[in-house]
């Protein structure tokens, strides 16, 4: 095990979340940020969660404050929400057994910090923080210098334990632009079979992460995941759009399928949640056809400006109409209705209609900005198939 001494330079990451650590200090228990958040500080990054690992238990992490979620108590994790942020606080832990590649089928509290750190997924992610030192098992500083992607022992073990694993090691290369050990690298590979056993929910949310940050996912076919994850592997774009939004960016890994309804079908099968499935479809079918006011005018309410702009740039489309609508005006949410909650009350509809009032009203507005005047939307609601009270 190597110990660091930290410097202020580090120590600053942390500076307002150590009253945490502090009190269990107090209160005679160890404590270590861990993972993650200690990674990205030796990588001089400033990480937005903190998770903290500890040899105190999670009834005593209850009577210490006041503010506990028991989250994950079963695995020994609470949820602890102070002045200075939210913490996810887990009990020093072993795992046995993972029958279904996912989660141990038996957790046992452990006594040592290395024996809670020698069942995480990498070196890099391994490592620990106390406020004054950082605590290195597995060399996971020198892999960071190194950027490399390496398992905490045996990769087929690691794969084995919990198959997200494997796309949780081709994120971290694409987002870090790190690169993977090749006994890491092999044994993705050989265990991606693995990866069927992982719920569509889990994997279309590592797989979100890596769309979000723009990265490209090639690694997913150099490793051979990718047959395990789409229907339509062929299909898939591997260079991702670096501008724009998480959809403008889903939108670009589908755009060489064949249809806007086979990418629908993959994103069904990947469980993404119905609205972005329906704005993909939309955008899918702006990409791939005249560019119309109506379309762009519908896209724009889903979307906004910025991401319209970057669409019509990546395809090569005329941004005419586009220019034509933001001179007249649009409008991209139920808020910028005209009309308000108050109003709408009272015209004798219930408190509980308001958002599907105002929605209707939206999807009327949306293509023609010279219907949001107050008067003009309370004469709409004739025809609105809502009940008044």
């Amino acid at each position: 095990m190597k110990k660091f001494k930290t410097k202020d330079n580090f120590n600053r990451f942390f500076e307002k979340h150590l009253s945490v650590i502090d009190l269990i200090h107090e209160c005679g228990y160890k404590a270590y940020f861990i993972g993650g958040c200690v990674r990205d500080a030796v990588m001089g990054v400033q990480a937005s969660d903190f998770d903290i690992a500890t040899n105190a238990t999670p009834e005593d992490i209850i009577n210490m404050f006041t503010d506990v979620r028991k989250t994950g108590i079963e695995f020994g994790t609470v949820t602890v929400k102070t002045a200075t942020g939210s913490y996810e606080i887990t009990t020093f832990r072993k795992e046995y057994g993972y029958s279904d590649n996912r989660k141990p089928d038996k957790v046992v509290y452990a006594k040592s910090l290395y024996d809670d750190v020698r069942r995480r997924d990498f070196t890099v992610n391994a490592l620990a923080y106390d406020g004054k030192y950082v605590y290195d098992y597995f060399n996971g500083i020198e892999d960071i210098q190194r950027k490399i992607i390496k398992t905490v022992g045996s990769p087929k073990r690691r794969f084995s334990e919990d198959a997200l694993r494997i796309l949780r090691a081709a994120r971290f290369a694409s987002t870090l632009d790190f690169s993977i050990e090749d006994k890491t690298s092999e044994s993705m590979k050989r265990c991606a079979h693995l990866l069927r056993s992982i719920s569509k929910e889990r994997i279309f949310s590592e797989l979100s992460k890596m769309i979000a940050g723009g990265e490209s996912l090639k690694i997913l076919f150099d490793t051979g995941i990718a047959d395990y994850i789409f229907l339509y592997p062929h299909h898939i774009n591997q260079d991702n759009l670096k501008k724009g939004s998480y959809k403008c960016r889903l939108a670009d890994v589908f755009c060489k399928y064949p249809s806007a309804d086979m990418a629908v079908e993959e994103l069904k099968n990947l469980r993404a949640d119905n609205k972005t499935v329906g704005t993909l479809y939309d955008i899918l079918i702006f990409l791939n056809s005249d560019t119309d006011e109506m379309s762009v005018r519908k896209l724009l309410s889903e979307i906004g400006l910025d991401n319209v702009s970057v669409l019509l740039e990546f395809s090569g489309q005329s941004r005419d109409v586009l220019d034509k609508i933001v001179k007249e005006g649009y409008i991209t949410g139920i808020n910028e209705l005209a009309i308000s909650g108050h109003d709408i009350m009272a015209m004798g509809y219930p408190k509980e209609s308001i958002k599907d009032i105002k929605w209707f009203l939206f999807n009327k507005v949306i293509y023609d900005i010279s219907l949001n005047k107050k008067e003009i939307l309370q004469d709409l609601l004739n025809n609105c198939p809502i009940e008044k009270h």
